[in-house]
């Protein structure tokens, strides 16, 4: 019994030293140094070992997208790289609700825009605070579904250039009624008469010029 005792401590010690030069051999990146073990580990997922404080924010952002939960940000340490983790779950989730819980108004507003477009729901883009971005987020809606009433909460040059392509865009004269300058309006119907091949329209311009250019357009294409 003592020989088998002491042959059991040995094998012990020997299962013992093996893990851990097995566990220093799969760690390929501990004879790194500096940036280059950190990247190391960043690319190996393992954030916990990365010292600098900014790339292991980065890697655990990584984490948390990969994971899809909200509750790897609070491992975040940095406030913005925080909110930013935030801003990737919602819009990978497509959960709104989550840009409401956002301090940061950086990117809370891209919270909004992204989750505005990816979702082609304009009423997200309204929440967003800087008014260049936000007609941005609300154009882009408005003609990824052709819907001009979006047009109606754009500042009014950008209102006329929205009206005018949804109109081309969708073969509307209707929509071209909605413009407010009377030269954008009846260029506009004479567009949409060109797009949709109907001379008829031509008659309903009340610009002199515009209308003869409309008419031409159709008597020289029946002579071709």
């Amino acid at each position: 019994m003592r020989y088998l005792t002491i042959l059991f401590l040995i094998s012990m010690l020997l299962l013992s030293s093996c893990t851990v030069s097995t566990e220093k051999a799969n760690d390929e990146c501990s004879s790194l140094e500096g940036t280059q073990k950190d990247d190391c580990y960043l690319e190996l997922g393992k954030c916990s070992k990365i010292d600098n404080k900014v790339v292991r924010d980065s890697c655990v952002i990584e984490l948390a997208k990969t994971k899809k939960d909200i509750k790897v940000c609070k491992l975040v340490v940095d406030d913005k790289a925080n909110a930013h983790c935030q801003e990737e779950i919602a819009i990978i989730t497509e959960n709104h609700d989550l840009c409401n819980e956002i301090k940061d108004s950086y990117w809370e507003n891209n919270c909004h825009y992204h989750l505005g477009i990816n979702t082609n729901n304009h009423d997200y883009c309204t929440l967003i605070t800087t008014p260049t971005q936000k007609e941005e987020c609300l154009k882009k809606v408005a003609f990824s579904t052709n819907d001009w009433m979006i047009c109606e909460l754009l500042s009014l040059s950008e209102k006329e250039t929205c009206l005018y392509k949804i109109a081309k865009t969708a073969g509307d004269v209707n929509i071209c009624e909605k413009l407010t300058q009377p030269i954008n309006k009846e260029a506009c119907k004479l567009k949409v008469a060109r797009i949709i091949g109907n001379q008829q329209i031509c008659n309903t311009i009340t610009i002199n010029q515009i209308r003869s250019d409309c008419n031409k357009y159709f008597t020289s294409k029946k002579l071709e």
